[in-house]
């Protein structure tokens, strides 16, 4: 004969129970009164064990009732106990889960996504004696190409007498990349002389720091190198203020009334966010811009302005980025990279689809922050749509794969590549892909470009196909 399990035992024992006062005695297993009710119930219908346990469990109630005591035999008392400590259990499990439900959702609606650290000027180390204050008031003047003693004394020239030197003025001169006519902008330019002005703001100290430019001994160019950090980054976040401007004018009109209007949520996300310094730079220049654009639907270049592009032997000073942010990827090379003119910013090591990477001019349609919902997706943690078709720039999970023709036609990037293009690059920004554009040498910045994450990028409510 088979033995009934307690589980059976309890089953059975309910079985007839009567449902209210069953249902009552569980929500209120304190009720005295209620155990009391239940076991005559149970009583009445012949249920003398049942009515025993629910009878010491009324316990005083029973006794002021029936003027005797009540005794359950511990055979009828064991498995009730049993039950009633898994109950408990339960209860208490249940109410857990609750808890932890609520608390998780009350997380949820109060999370707020992290703001990753960007670059700040008061961050980089400067040489000793020079403030953040004095390293951003430098004049800074850029040249490229050769640096021969002619090109360089007219430079010099031009600083001294078109230039008003507040404090101290550099000249320095933008690296090639390679063996190429391309500027590497990830190289720190070479320091070439320097002019400080006195008291007065007269100029009258000036310092070389190359040999073949002034046919001189050289002196200590330590402080002037410890400042151009400074410079660059400044150099960076104007320009891609500025790139984001004409994009926001191209896509909506008109510029922007607030420089935050370009961290609007996904679709319509130019830029994650914006960092105070680029904002403080935008509402001072916002006038001049507006202008420059309206003029001529980008930034104004001036001739002297136009020589970063095109080294003139007359030494005119520069300025080293006069065109918005744009993106070419090198089919042959295997490489992407940000240029602005014939400065590349970065230059990135790129997986691609051989034959079935389409050339041609595109433009960044949709930027979006984990396609794939995750970071580690087959798309990685971040995706720029080319021209509203199934080809983009995105992260990837394979990344054996970068320098290889292993995807169906997309551009895949490294993750701490793909993430710095993201911030770096507006929505709009123009993409030229080719072969034998640009040389094979890879450009990162010692400090990744990062802004904080001020907006929600991402795009639930699309399962992404591109041809990875």
């Amino acid at each position: 004969m088979k033995t009934k399990t307690t589980d059976e035992k309890l089953e059975q024992f309910f079985r007839e129970d009567p449902l209210y006062l069953k249902k009552y005695v569980k929500e209120h297993p304190e009720n005295k009164m209620a155990w009391y009710l239940l076991g005559r119930e149970y009583e009445a219908q012949g249920k003398q064990g049942k009515a025993l346990y629910c009878y010491s469990q009324a316990g005083e109630i029973y006794e002021a009732f029936e003027n005797q005591r009540v005794e359950l035999p511990a055979e009828e008392l064991k498995p009730l106990e049993q039950w009633r400590a898994e109950q408990k259990r339960r209860a208490r499990r249940s109410r857990l889960r609750l808890w932890m439900t609520v608390l998780a959702s009350l997380m949820l609606a109060l999370y707020i996504p992290p703001i990753k650290p960007e670059i700040a000027v008061e961050s980089l180390p400067l040489p000793a004696n020079v403030t953040v204050q004095q390293a951003q008031q430098t004049q800074v003047y850029y040249l490229t190409g050769d640096k021969s003693k002619i090109r360089v004394a007219a430079a010099l020239q031009n600083m001294l007498l078109q230039e008003r030197i507040q404090r101290l003025g550099i000249l320095v001169r933008g690296a090639p990349l390679g063996n190429s006519d391309w500027i590497s902008w990830s190289q720190k330019p070479e320091p070439l002389l320097s002019v400080e002005a006195g008291a007065t703001g007269a100029q009258q100290q000036i310092s070389y720091y190359d040999q073949e430019s002034c046919q001189c001994e050289p002196g200590d160019s330590s402080m002037a190198a410890g400042i151009l950090p400074v410079w660059q980054l400044q150099q960076e976040q104007e320009l891609v203020v500025r790139s984001a401007v004409i994009a926001y004018q191209d896509r909506n009109g008109s510029i922007p009334e607030e420089l935050s209007q370009v961290s609007q949520p996904y679709p319509n996300n130019m830029l994650p966010g914006v960092s105070e310094a680029m904002q403080t730079w935008y509402a001072r220049e916002k006038e001049k811009l507006s202008a420059e654009i309206l003029q001529q639907g980008k930034p104004a270049v001036s001739p002297k302005e136009s020589q970063g592009n095109n080294p003139s032997p007359s030494g005119e000073l520069t300025k080293p980025f006069t065109e918005p942010l744009r993106i070419i990827v090198d089919k042959k090379t295997y490489r992407l990279a940000v240029v602005s003119g014939k400065i590349v910013l970065r230059s990135y090591p790129v997986g691609l689809g051989g034959a079935r990477t389409p050339e041609g001019e595109f433009t960044i349609s949709e930027k979006v922050r984990n396609p794939n919902g995750k970071s580690n997706g087959e798309f990685g943690s971040r995706g720029m749509t080319l021209s509203d078709t199934l080809y983009a720039i995105h992260g990837t999970n394979k990344p054996a794969s970068i320098g290889k023709d292993q995807s169906l036609g997309c551009v895949r990037m490294l993750k701490e590549d793909v993430e710095e293009l993201f911030d770096m690059v507006p929505l709009g920004t123009s993409v030229t892909i080719g072969s034998g554009l640009l040389p094979s040498e890879v450009s990162r910045s010692p400090q990744p470009w990062r802004l904080p994450q001020l907006t929600e990028e991402s795009n639930p409510g699309k399962v992404y196909k591109w041809l990875n």
